[in-house]
C-alpha cells in the first residue's frame, strides 16, 4: 500500500484528531503571520509619528554652538550653504529624509524683536506636523517677498497683520502655523535665498538639520550616519547627533521587535509542544498496529516515512489555513492597534509553509525514534 493510502485511510478513519493535528499548526502559523503584519504596518506608523521629533542630527561650525532660542552664536561664524550637497552625497543618502540649511537673522519689527528663519521648501519633509487651519502646510510656504509667521510670533505682532518690513523690504504675510508647541512658534520663515540676500550672506547658513530614520536601515544606526557625514565635511563643521530622538527612534524599533519576537517563540514553542504530543499519542493509539506490521517484516523507516508524511500534510493544510487566517486577524486587529490601514504580506505565505514543516519536522522527531526502537514482541501484547 501507497504512503498517500495509509495517510489518507488514517485521516479518514480518525478525523477528529486529524483536526487536531491541523489545528495546532493553524494555531502558529495564524499568530505569526497576524504579529509580523501588524508589525510592519506598527513600523511604517512608528517611522510617520518619529518624523515629528524633527532633525535627529545637527551640523553647525566647530567651536561656535548656536543658540536656537536666541538665534544667535557666539561669534558668528557660518556654514557655506553647499555642505547640503555633500551631506546628500553620503553613500547611505536613502536614510535622509530631509536636509535642511537654516540662517538665522534678528529684526526690529513695530517694537518687537522678531527672529527670522531663512529656509527652504524641503523644510516641510522634515517638519510634516505644520500647519495651518488644521491643514498640512502647502502653498502657504513662503516664496519670495512672502514670510511665514509662528503662532506666537504673529500674536505679538498684533492681529490682522498681513505686512512685515524687514530693513527696508516689505513681505507679504502667507499665512500663520498652528501652535506646535516648539521654538518654531516665536519665529518667522522666509525663502533661505531671499534673507541671505538681504543680510548680505549669500550662500551661507548657521546650521544645516538633517533627519534620518532608523527604520530605513537595517545595519546601521543614526550614530553611524553622524559619523559618515562627519568624515564627508570639512574639519570646520561639527556634526551632533540629538540623542534623545536617536535613542527614542532605536529603542523603540527594539522594543517592537523584542516583544513580537517572544510572542514568536511561546507560541511557536507551545504549537511544537502541542504536536510532540499529538504525534506521541498517535505511536501509542497505534501501537498495536505498528508492532503487527514489524511482525510481517515491514521496515521500520517506511512506517517512519508514514508518520513524518502524514504531520507534513498536516503543515501544508495549516501552513495555508494559518496564513489565511493570520491575514485575517491583522486586517480586522490592525487598525485597532496601528491605528493605519493593514494589508496582507504575500511572502509571509512561503515564510508560513517554511515554519509549518519545521514544526512538522521538529515534532516527528521523538515519534520516529520510538518506532524504530519499538519491539514488535512487546507491541503485540498491547490490547
Amino acid at each position: 500500500m501507497r504512503t498517500i493510502d495509509f495517510i489518507t485511510k488514517e485521516s479518514l478513519r480518525r478525523p477528529r484528531k486529524s483536526i487536531t493535528g491541523v489545528l495546532f499548526i493553524l494555531l502558529g502559523i495564524s499568530i505569526f503571520v497576524a504579529c509580523q503584519t501588524i508589525n510592519k504596518a506598527l513600523h511604517d506608523r512608528v517611522k510617520e509619528q518619529l518624523l515629528r521629533f524633527g532633525a535627529n542630527i545637527i551640523v553647525q561650525p566647530k567651536g561656535q554652538p548656536f543658540d536656537l532660542y536666541s538665534g544667535t552664536t557666539k561669534g558668528g561664524i557660518l556654514l557655506p550653504e553647499d555642505y547640503v550637497d555633500k551631506i546628500e552625497s553620503i553613500d547611505h543618502k536613502t536614510m535622509l529624509i530631509a536636509v535642511s540649511p537654516k540662517l538665522y537673522e534678528r529684526f526690529e519689527v513695530r517694537g518687537k524683536s522678531l527672529l527670522v528663519v531663512g529656509i527652504k521648501p524641503d523644510e516641510r519633509k522634515a517638519k510634516p506636523w505644520w500647519m495651518i487651519g488644521n491643514n498640512v502646510v502647502t502653498d502657504e510656504f513662503p516664496e519670495d517677498n512672502q514670510i511665514l509667521l509662528g503662532h506666537y510670533a504673529a500674536t505679538s505682532l498684533g492681529q490682522g497683520v498681513s505686512e512685515i518690513k524687514l530693513d527696508n523690504e516689505v513681505f507679504k504675510v502667507s499665512g500663520v502655523l498652528d501652535e506646535t508647541g516648539s521654538p518654531d512658534d516665536f519665529m518667522a520663515f522666509v525663502p533661505l535665498a531671499t534673507l541671505q540676500k538681504l543680510v548680505k550672506k549669500v550662500g551661507m547658513v548657521n546650521l544645516i538639520e538633517v533627519s534620518t530614520s532608523c527604520i530605513a536601515c537595517k545595519a546601521m544606526n543614526i550614530y553611524d550616519v553622524t559619523k559618515e557625514i562627519d568624515k564627508t565635511l570639512p574639519p570646520d563643521a561639527k556634526v551632533l547627533a540629538v540623542k534623545q530622538i536617536a535613542e527614542a527612534q532605536m529603542g523603540t524599533l527594539k522594543k517592537i521587535m523584542g516583544f513580537t519576537m517572544i510572542i514568536y517563540l511561546v507560541v511557536l514553542g507551545l504549537c511544537a509542544f502541542l504536536l510532540i504530543n499529538y504525534m506521541s499519542g498517535a505511536v501509542d493509539d497505534r501501537q498495536r498496529e505498528i508492532g503487527m506490521l514489524l511482525a510481517m517484516g515491514m521496515d521500520p523507516r517506511r512506517i517512519q516515512v508514514i508518520f513524518v508524511s502524514k504531520i507534513l500534510v498536516f503543515a501544508v493544510i495549516g501552513g495555508s489555513l494559518g496564513y489565511i487566517v493570520g491575514s485575517a486577524i491583522s486586517i480586522f486587529l490592525g487598525p485597532l492597534i496601528a491605528e493605519t490601514r493593514v494589508l496582507p504580506i504575500p511572502r509571509l505565505l512561503l515564510v508560513s509553509f517554511a515554519i509549518a514543516f519545521g514544526l512538522g519536522v521538529i515534532s516527528s522527531i521523538v515519534p520516529a525514534r520510538r518506532i524504530s526502537r519499538l519491539d514488535p514482541v512487546e507491541a503485540l501484547r498491547e490490547v
